[in-house]
């Protein structure tokens, strides 16, 4: 069995949420995931500063462990750093907006995004320019700031399902995506895609699954379009860094 790390680019989350979701993402797929969160970083992520504040300590991580496990997922909807730890690293790395973003197009030709904040709306727009799919997708808010998800509120995913409908009826979205780590965590995508009749992409279970397939299958992302990074030049970030053989 593969080994999947799920990283939380920083330090808000209690020990006993860490706990949960390393529940819940032990059952959604067939791989050992552990959950290891930065020793350093912001409480949530709900802007850019704090999207790149969050990449200083997911390179520690990535660089700590990455002798430890078969695959990274970064535990941001944000996909923080996701290129300079590509750089980083030859173990797979991946974001889960990236890969909820590329499943919703497959299974719909129109999706939305339900983020949870104004704020972070044109962080998701941006995000989906760059993976080439603003031309298919629409953004939704939900007006939920991280530090107020709870997994077992029944009114957040009563609103999840009204800004949904808002999203397939005016925007014709044929799939939904959660644009929020801890809004997927709360596991309420059944519910809401059978309330509104399409696809519900949870990017837990989707970065989660392809992490597991990806090192099951020895891929990994190409060295060409993510050039190793210079480790000998960047001793102040790292806790190790070991020079790099010119022959690698």
């Amino acid at each position: 069995m593969v080994s999947i790390a799920y990283l939380v680019p920083g330090t808000g989350l209690p020990d006993e949420e860490k706990q949960r979701r390393e529940t819940v993402a032990n059952d959604l797929v067939p791989a050992d995931v552990s959950v290891i969160a930065a020793e350093d970083g912001p409480k949530s992520i709900e802007s850019t500063i704090e999207e790149e504040w969050a990449v200083t300590g997911l390179a520690r991580l990535v660089d700590r462990h990455e002798d430890e496990f078969d695959g990274f997922v970064i535990g941001c909807f944000g996909d923080p750093g996701l290129a300079s730890l590509r750089e980083l690293t030859r173990t797979p790395v991946v974001g889960p907006a990236e890969t909820a973003f590329h499943t919703a197009a497959q299974v719909a030709d129109t999706f939305a995004c339900l983020d949870i904040l104004d704020a972070t709306e044109p962080q998701t727009h941006r995000m989906l320019r760059e993976y080439g799919l603003s031309d298919r997708a629409s953004v939704r808010v939900v007006d939920a700031p991280v530090g107020d998800i709870d997994h077992d509120s029944s009114d957040l995913i009563d609103r999840m399902i009204r800004i949904g409908r808002v999203a397939v009826e005016e925007d014709g979205a044929d799939a939904l995506v959660p644009g929020c780590m801890s809004l997927a965590f709360m596991q309420a995508g059944d519910e809401i895609g059978e309330e509104l009749g399409v696809p519900f992409v949870d990017p837990v279970a989707i970065s989660l699954e392809t992490a597991t397939t990806w090192a099951r299958h020895g891929l990994t992302h190409s060295p060409t379009t993510y050039h190793p990074a210079p480790r000998e030049k960047l001793g102040g970030l790292l806790d190790r860094s070991p020079p790099v053989d010119a022959d690698d």
